[in-house]
């Protein structure tokens, strides 16, 4: 079998009004109008094809620049090769590009060999398809000035819903209203009231915390709370990142969690040497399934959990549900809460939630096809996620 080349579709959805969500910085509110898809199909001179999806944050077009860039050196190239092929570089849009392909290839191998995607991942047979625990993420419609207490009714839904566990934002700018630890601490435990005691709670900050005594204030308010995790509370970015989520996790009980958007093994490496973090979230989207299963080994050796992040649509969804099927120290996986359509409409299959639960189907590859009709429904808009939230 050999690759004979590239199709890639690009795909946006924007919300309706009532349905934009929220994002930003310290001192930056920004409101999310729409989603985006970049989506690479890799075919075959066996008639066989194979789907990836790169994470859609930044320049979408760019991206399938890139993955178009890329195609020569795959053509000819079988795709059984798929690890020596998608090997890391040191630019983070390659990278990017070569985890959609790494998908792809996979999601080929598993058809050619009718055999689904996460048994041929967990070379050690070790496999949990069926009731894989999910969490509802969402969090990101509420904000601090108009309507603070959408967040409770948002949560009381999802238990309604039957998840046992949500994953929540810190809200609109702070540095905007004069938002402190402790006022937001007030607003957790409301939260925390309503979601009772069944159910687990967890924060994400989107890297958006200011410095370490920030952090740490948040961190103990989520102890008392009895949160489950905490989720990038400073910039993994920043000069002396590694150390500073290393104090972080020394001065606090509740686990650390990150790395979503690190997308090199050799970097993820480097920060489980350095103790960055109690639990790993890679994204299929952002390293591919072969460096993000190997980066849940790693950590499956130093004891700790491996929880994807999973914030993307229908084929990244399906890709990282296989991860979490096929990796020994699976927990849970994410599910996205922002009315997203293609998060189930771009294929044939999706993955159904029931209950806060999913099964992983035994169909071959990532057990899905592309629908293009659904593709066509969702033209690409190259106008980005976010706009300005201005207040009037």
């Amino acid at each position: 079998m050999r690759i004979t080349g590239f199709d890639t579709f690009l795909c946006s959805y924007t919300f309706p009004e009532e349905h934009s969500w929220w994002g930003g910085q310290w001192d930056c509110d920004l409101k999310g109008v729409r989603f985006n898809a970049v989506i690479v199909r890799v075919k075959t001179d066996e008639g066989i094809t194979g789907l990836g999806e790169a994470h859609p944050w930044g320049d979408c077009p760019g991206l399938e620049a890139i993955i178009r860039r890329l195609e020569a050196r795959f053509i000819g190239r079988n795709p059984f090769d798929v690890e020596k092929l998608t090997v890391h570089t040191a630019d983070a849009r390659v990278n990017s590009a070569l985890a959609a392909i790494d998908c792809a290839l996979w999601d080929i191998v598993g058809k050619a060999t009718e055999t689904p995607v996460f048994r041929l991942l967990a070379t050690d047979g070790d496999v949990q398809p069926q009731r894989i625990r999910t969490y509802a993420s969402g969090g990101v419609g509420y904000n601090w000035f108009d309507k603070p207490d959408q967040v409770i009714d948002e949560v009381l839904e999802h238990k309604a819903n039957g998840f046992t566990a949500f994953k929540m934002r810190i809200g609109s700018a702070w540095g905007l209203c004069d938002m402190t630890p402790a006022r937001f601490g007030a607003h957790l435990a409301k939260v925390r009231a309503a979601m009772g005691d069944d159910m687990d709670l967890m924060l994400d900050a989107n890297c958006r915390l200011r410095n370490v005594p920030e952090a740490l204030e948040v961190a103990h308010i989520l102890e008392d709370l009895r949160a489950r995790w905490f989720e990038e509370p400073v910039s993994i970015w920043a000069h002396g990142a590694a150390g500073a989520y290393r104090e972080i996790r020394s001065r606090t009980t509740v686990p650390i969690s990150g790395g979503e958007s690190v997308n090199s093994l050799q970097q993820h490496q480097a920060l489980l040497k350095a103790g960055a973090y109690a639990i790993v979230q890679p994204d299929a989207s952002f390293i591919g399934l072969t460096r993000a299963y190997r980066l849940a080994c790693l950590y499956h050796e130093q004891g700790l959990p491996c929880i994807p992040h999973s914030w993307t649509n229908a084929i990244a969804h399906a890709a990282n549900a296989h991860l979490v099927a096929a990796i020994p120290n699976r927990v849970m996986l994410e599910t996205q809460q922002i009315h997203n359509p293609m998060l189930t409409e771009l294929v044939d299959c999706p993955i159904p939630v029931d209950k806060g639960f999913i099964d992983v189907p035994e169909r071959p590859g990532l057990g899905i096809e592309l629908d293009e009709d659904a593709v066509r429904r969702y033209p690409f808009q190259d106008s980005g996620i976010f706009v300005p939230w201005p207040r009037g």
